[in-house]
């Protein structure tokens, strides 16, 4: 499988270096499978949610480590129901406190007329430096609002982010995970708000890419790439 074989020679790049991966399909999202035994972190939950020819994609991680500033990659391959690859994207986040969980997110345009039927995800951690190995506190986000968008046939998020700081947090990044009735993942999607007050507390909105009208949605936020 190509996502095996990137995964996996990516991982000789690193001593601290983990990877994982998991399946996620239509009727349901995916769980992970460990191909390396190595300590940083964990793939949580997998999921994608399609709208027209746009698909969101989701892959919710936990730090399993004592450390923080390792290199979140994960890295998506889409495929259709003939188990035909359409299209593949990675995105890098990272993790900035211990125990965290969040999700990393991205979305994909598919050829016209194509359907997503189940998503392959790969999860890389590095432990390489490239961010702040300093703990930043927990960035609390409050209930999920659901409404229907003003425009077309879409959905919208808005929810309350809290800094934790005594100064102005700039462009956190405010994830939204959505789920069916089953409690599958079917979409999201993320913003990132200029500015959270000293300690104080601002509405993020986000236009969300689901199938279909969510159950329920949770919200996330972590330091944006400013406050690194």
């Amino acid at each position: 499988m190509a996502c095996s074989a990137l995964a996996l020679a990516l991982a000789a790049c690193g001593e601290g270096d983990k990877v994982e991966q998991a399946t996620s399909t239509e009727v349901g999202s995916g769980t992970a499978t460990e191909t390396e035994e190595k300590p940083g972190g964990s793939l949580l939950e997998t999921g994608f949610g399609q709208s027209d020819t746009y698909v969101s994609l989701i892959a919710i991680v936990e730090n399993t480590s004592d450390k923080v500033g390792q290199t979140v990659t994960v890295q998506f391959n889409v495929k259709d129901a003939n188990d035909d690859l359409l299209v593949s994207e990675s995105q890098v986040e990272h993790f900035s406190r211990v125990g965290q969980n969040f999700p990393v997110q991205t979305q994909a345009e598919l050829p016209k007329g194509k359907k997503a039927a189940k998503v392959e995800v790969t999860l890389l951690i590095e432990d390489n430096g490239a961010f702040s190995p300093e703990p930043f506190p927990e960035i609390k986000t409050g209930r999920v609002t659901v409404v229907k968008s003003e425009y077309g046939d879409g959905f919208s998020a808005k929810v309350e982010v809290t800094n934790p700081q005594t100064e102005p947090l700039k462009s956190p990044k405010v994830d939204v995970v959505c789920y069916d009735t089953a409690k599958k993942i079917i979409g999201g999607s993320f913003t990132y708000p200029e500015l959270i007050p000293p300690s104080g507390k601002a509405i993020a909105e986000v236009d969300l890419l689901v199938t279909g009208k969510p159950a329920s949605c949770v919200a996330f936020a972590s330091p944006g790439p400013l406050e690194d």
